[in-house]
């Protein structure tokens, strides 16, 4: 998706850029990266930026990142977990109580393992650069 911008201020190596509000918004991959004001306004970081100067419009790309697979795995894992105790559970000891302790064991245990591994199942974040400088 590429945006307009202009830059409101340098620091270091990155640009801090103004954009403007849209409706796809809501399904950026980068809306971490975005702060959005009380006024509609988003501004967005762009490291390794030297040539920009205040006050100059540039154009944004900002890469999509498709979130579906990640999320679809932070729901699946705990439910097919806690199914998978409780189907043991139900092998081990008839009844109802003794298989929804155990569905719930393996229910925590699924938790605790993306606790552990969340940095890694998480989806990268996406990319935004400076393709076109619009003018000063």
């Amino acid at each position: 998706m590429i945006e307009e911008g202009k830059v409101v201020k340098i620091e270091d190596n990155t640009a801090k850029i103004k954009l403007r509000t849209r409706e796809e918004c809501s399904g950026c991959s980068l809306a971490s990266f975005c702060e959005l004001t009380k006024e509609g306004e988003r501004y967005i970081e762009i490291e390794g930026e030297t040539e920009l100067k205040i006050g100059d419009k540039v154009k944004v790309e900002i890469e999509r990142i498709p979130l579906l697979a990640p999320t679809a795995l932070l729901f699946l894992i705990p439910a097919s977990s806690f199914i998978i105790g409780a189907a043991i559970g139900q092998k081990i000891r008839e009844g109802v109580l003794f298989p929804f302790v155990t569905g719930i064991i393996f229910l925590a245990f699924a938790f605790f393992f993306l606790h552990i591994f969340d940095k890694k199942l998480a989806p990268k974040k996406g990319k935004a650069r400076i393709v076109a400088k619009i003018s000063n």
